[in-house]
């Protein structure tokens, strides 16, 4: 089944992303980021409706707002009482910096037979932890801005997009002790 975007649509959308990083592993993060942040948020009505979408040759049969949907443009908004025009990026962005985000957390790991590894070479030097965590968490409030504004657009145009079902967002929310 097709995807939303596409591994080169990775590596030209978003913050500065190594070329030669490989496609089969990007692959893996849009398939997750696609699961667990785009499809429980717009129902699996919709989601399952632009993947055909994204493969169809004839685009004829979908609403015209699709395509305004997955990359983003202007549209007028009249819900609550307040008009004005409005601009968004696009699913497609928003699922971009998800799967960027996984990038900068999980891709210089591997499982091999000799355990759960981190790569490492000799021109290189790894960020701590805490580093890639700060650099994941700025990702993800790019993409939740994003996927926000994405709503926003499918709630103003419900008319023209019937299938969108509005689900839940996950809550990043953590509670840390301090202390002993």
């Amino acid at each position: 089944m097709a995807h939303l975007t596409t591994p080169d649509n990775i590596k030209k959308n978003t913050r500065p992303v190594s070329a030669h990083l490989d496609d089969g592993r990007i692959e893996i993060y849009i398939d997750e980021a696609e699961q667990l942040n785009i499809k429980p948020v717009i129902g699996d009505e919709l989601f399952i409706d632009l993947l055909e979408y994204v493969d169809a040759s004839d685009k004829s049969q979908f609403p015209v707002a699709y395509e305004t949907l997955l990359d983003g443009g202007i549209y007028e908004q009249t819900r609550c009482g307040t008009t004005g025009k409005k601009t968004f990026k696009g699913l497609r962005s928003a699922l971009e910096y998800y799967v960027y985000a996984k990038l900068v957390k999980n891709n210089d790991d591997n499982v091999t037979r000799f355990g759960f590894v981190n790569k490492d070479e000799d021109y290189s030097s790894r960020p701590s932890l805490n580093i890639k965590l700060a650099a994941e968490k700025d990702a993800l409030s790019v993409a939740d801005g994003y996927r926000s504004d994405c709503i926003d657009y499918l709630k103003e145009n419900s008319k023209n997009i019937p299938k969108f079902k509005i689900g839940k967002a996950k809550n990043r929310l953590r509670i840390k002790i301090i202390g002993n």
